[in-house]
């Protein structure tokens, strides 16, 4: 799993949990005044007087169904819309030739709202992206501790295999991923000849023509996949480096 697929999945897990929560509210929203409008038709269609009493908002509160309403909410005449608080649809109440447009108002605040609407989708996520996020750095952290990065290589000691920045295997030789092997364990990734025939072909007496066909048929390989070079060192020996850093040496020689 690479860091980038881990900080999308996680993105998505939390931009999930906040549509759930934005969705879960204005459903409750939308459930508040459902029951405000219930509310104050049941009171309208018990009404007997043609004006607002003490008696009318204890009925319109009794027949409120959310609990939290009965002290937040009130029926007044008709003010229309209030962009404070929310409220229900005007309605009128007639009685032989008298009338009168009443309305129910709830002062509700944004955490009475969300408290009460269904927030349990929302945590799902959240926790999901919670325990999503503590795995893959637990995974990271294993995973990444074990490799090293060179160029664009990168060589994973758990199977000693070498990938490219695609994290595709490089399908080296066998001869050719001991010498990397080798590059990659040595000091400064720096190797002499004798030590390469000694630990490559330890019972041959000079393969110095068979290390310069190993180095030649790899160097391509190492620049293209990899990133890096193969250069002959000062002396009697070769070093893996990157690109950048052999374009630097040479201009340092020049």
């Amino acid at each position: 799993m690479k860091p980038i697929s881990a900080v999308v999945v996680f993105l998505f897990l939390i931009c999930s949990a906040v549509w759930a929560s934005v969705d879960g509210y204005h459903c409750a929203e939308t459930a508040i005044v459902q029951d405000m409008n219930q509310a104050l038709s049941k009171t309208l269609a018990q009404k007997r007087e043609a004006w607002i009493t003490p008696d009318t908002i204890e009925n319109y509160r009794q027949h409120l169904q959310i609990a939290a309403l009965r002290r937040r909410s009130v029926v007044s005449y008709a003010l229309g819309e209030d962009a404070h608080s929310l409220c229900s649809r005007q309605m009128k109440w007639r009685s032989g030739s008298r009338s009168l447009r009443v309305q129910s108002y709830a002062d509700c605040s944004f955490a009475t709202v969300w408290g009460l609407s269904d927030q349990r989708l929302s945590f799902l996520f959240l926790i999901l992206s919670l325990g999503w996020m503590a795995v893959s750095i637990v995974y990271l952290r294993r995973h990444q501790s074990g490799r090293l990065v060179l160029g664009k290589m990168v060589y994973a000691t758990s199977d000693r295999s070498f990938r490219d920045c695609h994290g595709e295997r490089i399908a080296f030789t066998p001869m050719q991923q001991q010498l990397m092997e080798l590059f990659i364990n040595a000091s400064n990734r720096k190797l002499t000849k004798a030590f390469i025939c000694e630990t490559l072909w330890p019972k041959k007496p000079d393969a110095s023509e068979t290390l310069y066909t190993l180095i030649r048929r790899l160097k391509p390989i190492v620049s293209e996949r990899c990133g890096l070079k193969i250069v002959a060192d000062r002396g009697d020996g070769y070093r893996l480096t990157s690109d950048s850093a052999s374009k630097k040496e040479k201009d340092c020689l020049s």
